[in-house]
């Protein structure tokens, strides 16, 4: 009898074993695109603290299955710096597309947050970006996205709060923060309008406005000490938001 209930519970061990390991089976891959937010601008080892870092982890845990990635937030990059024809930062993406997709896996997701840099007054590249023009390039990399991807999946996040006297390389001040507002109306309306894209993260945006002094590095700029850069805390906070966003959007797709 004793050898009988032994044989049984190795049975259902291994049972459940093999159902575990078919619920994992899948892994997920995605490429965050950004600029120095996603980046990990300001962190001692960005390797580990950046919030794609974070977001993955998140991704993986809340999905029970693994997670590729790769990170192609690059400073100071605008909408302008990531289309198709203009080269460096958008190769940066290919090569990304075309590492993940040399392993299995689900289709790829592209979680975007770009936008902070093309709403500056001057400095970055094509700044200052007009609604019409941040929408006209947005579809432009998404478009082009799909050649190199079918199937993938958009997840698009609103670029974060930063204090009304940010200037640095790059002139922001209040005009900038209007632009910045401005922007979510565009995300909202290329996710209305294409049912492969996702609104990501709309709530980080006010939840560093009300706490960008715990969550953001304060920085010495030509107008005083201001606040853009998440800190490893307002990254892991980023980065929980941007992962639900992105499981959300997996679940949605039915994957």
């Amino acid at each position: 009898m004793k050898r009988l209930v032994l044989a049984v519970l190795f049975v259902c061990l291994a049972a459940g074993a093999a159902d575990a390991h078919r619920r994992g089976a899948k892994r997920y891959r995605i490429v965050f695109i950004g600029d120095s937010i996603t980046f990990g601008a300001g962190h001692a080892d960005r390797a580990k603290t950046a919030p794609p870092v974070f977001a993955a982890g998140y991704v993986s845990r809340m999905l029970g299955a693994g997670v590729e990635y790769r990170n192609c937030g690059r400073s100071g990059a605008t909408t302008v710096d990531f289309l198709p024809e203009r080269g460096s930062c958008f190769k940066l993406v290919e090569s990304a597309v075309a590492e993940l997709q040399s392993e299995p896996g689900e289709p790829l997701l592209f979680a975007i947050m770009l936008g902070t840099n093309d709403s500056a007054t001057s400095g970055p590249t094509g700044s200052p970006v007009s609604n019409e023009d941040y929408e006209r390039n947005m579809l432009a990399i998404i478009e082009r996205l799909r050649e190199l991807a079918p199937g993938a999946s958009f997840v698009l996040q609103r670029p974060i709060w930063y204090t009304p006297n940010t200037y640095n390389g790059a002139m922001y001040l209040v005009a900038g923060q209007k632009r910045l507002a401005g922007y979510a109306d565009v995300l909202l309306g290329i996710a209305e309008r294409n049912g492969d894209v996702c609104a990501g993260d709309f709530d980080s945006y006010d939840s560093f406005r009300r706490n960008h002094r715990r969550l953001c590095i304060p920085e010495n700029g030509n107008a005083g000490v201001f606040y853009l850069h998440p800190n490893e805390i307002g990254a892991r906070k980023l980065a929980r938001r941007w992962a639900r966003a992105i499981v959300d959007a997996i679940e949605t797709c039915g994957r």
